[in-house]
């Protein structure tokens, strides 16, 4: 009896997680309707914000001065001029326009974004993660999706170009479980974000008190978009290409200390997101693995079917993330697929220490949590 309960119950689970994870691919395949662009160049203000040397890189620099020969109007934004991130962006182009000073809010990304986005000027804002591929093409594809019931769209980053194994486990993290499920939430209607171009008109920015519509929340990419659901009235939408964003070669311990970031981040937003946080690895490939051994146990299986049974579910498993990577264009060669198992041995571990950080979260040397208090009613969390 003990033993046919035992049975059912972890074998419904093992079902149930492998059908997540494929529907998951099934659902972040699917595009929107394509509509027709109707923003050149010139319509875009581009804000960029640099904040270390890695984000002056000579192809991410280049593309901003690429889209002001276009016609659009790009604002650099860095704290101080004499930063190695400006001098960076100066000699690989001299005449960048670059916009200095910092704001005194929790958020230091913000503290330096703010006077990029008050001082655009165009129809159409973009506000760019550094390194990230950006076309003129791109950007009017994914502005097209701006209407009146849509007020932001949000082309997710994709890491490519991976030169080290941290590398890898970087891309595995952005392309094949974020963006795989962030596509999949935002295709069933629910308000996701995260890093990558937000692209609103300056109307919508402007209704959502310009840069305050970035500080309601911890995160301010969660932020952008709740002030638009509310404030502006508007549904937010994740568009339909993934803009590349090369990584190159990572530490292990940057790649990593970033995830917990994010995970601590995600811990502080409200109960349905953090409650997503805590709940990932209970259907990752470690608990639906786990949850199948137990099944075939309980049937008395024997260990060589056992060993066999684990590697064909992580081959579906691994194949339902592969399926969707291609739907993109992005590759998944036997170094990704080691990349994406080891993230989802670790996927446990992730989560417990974004618990404990959760009230310490360090940001390029500044602690988010010392200065944010949750908004409540919603008003806005302390900016000061």
């Amino acid at each position: 009896m003990a033993a046919g309960f035992l049975f059912w119950a972890t074998a419904a689970w093992w079902a149930l997680t492998l059908f997540v994870q494929w529907l998951s691919a099934a659902l972040a395949r699917r595009r929107r309707p394509s509509q027709a662009t109707r923003h050149a160049a010139a319509d875009f203000s581009i804000v960029a914000p640099l904040a270390g040397g890695r984000d002056a890189s000579q192809a991410y620099i280049g593309s901003l001065a690429a889209l002001s020969r276009a016609g659009a109007e790009v604002l650099i934004c860095v704290v101080d001029p004499g930063e190695e991130v400006a001098r960076q962006a100066r000699a690989h182009w001299p005449e960048a326009p670059i916009l200095v000073g910092a704001d005194r809010t929790f958020n230091p990304k913000l503290n330096n974004v703010r006077k990029g986005l008050e001082a655009a000027s165009r129809p159409v804002v973009a506000l760019c993660d550094a390194g990230i591929g950006l076309g003129e093409a791109a950007l009017a594809e994914a502005a097209a999706l701006l209407s009146p019931k849509v007020g932001l769209v949000l082309a997710l980053k994709a890491g490519t170009a991976p030169e080290n194994f941290a590398a890898e486990m970087e891309c595995a993290y952005i392309n094949g479980h974020q963006a795989r499920f962030l596509l999949a939430a935002d295709r069933l209607g629910m308000a996701v974000a995260s890093g990558g171009v937000t692209i609103l008109s300056r109307d919508t920015l402007q209704q959502i008190g310009v840069h305050a519509g970035f500080l309601r929340y911890i995160a301010d990419d969660y932020s952008v978009v709740r002030a638009v659901r509310s404030q502006a009235g508007r549904t937010t939408w994740l568009g339909n290409s993934l803009p590349p964003m090369p990584v190159g070669e990572r530490s292990w311990a940057d790649v990593w200390r970033r995830q917990v970031r994010w995970g601590s981040t995600r811990l502080n937003l409200p109960f349905e997101v953090k409650a997503l946080v805590l709940f990932e690895p209970a259907i990752g490939w470690l608990a639906s693995g786990l949850a199948g051994i137990v099944a075939l146990l309980a049937l008395g299986a024997g260990s060589a079917t056992v060993v066999i049974a684990v590697g064909l579910h992580t081959v579906a498993w691994l194949a339902a993330e592969a399926w969707f990577l291609a739907g993109y264009g992005l590759p998944f060669g036997p170094r990704a697929w080691t990349a994406a198992l080891v993230r989802e041995a670790l996927a446990p571990l992730l989560a417990a220490q974004s618990w404990l950080g959760r009230h310490s979260i360090d940001w390029r040397g500044t602690d988010l949590a010392a200065g944010w208090r949750p908004a409540r009613d919603g008003a806005e969390g302390n900016s000061v």
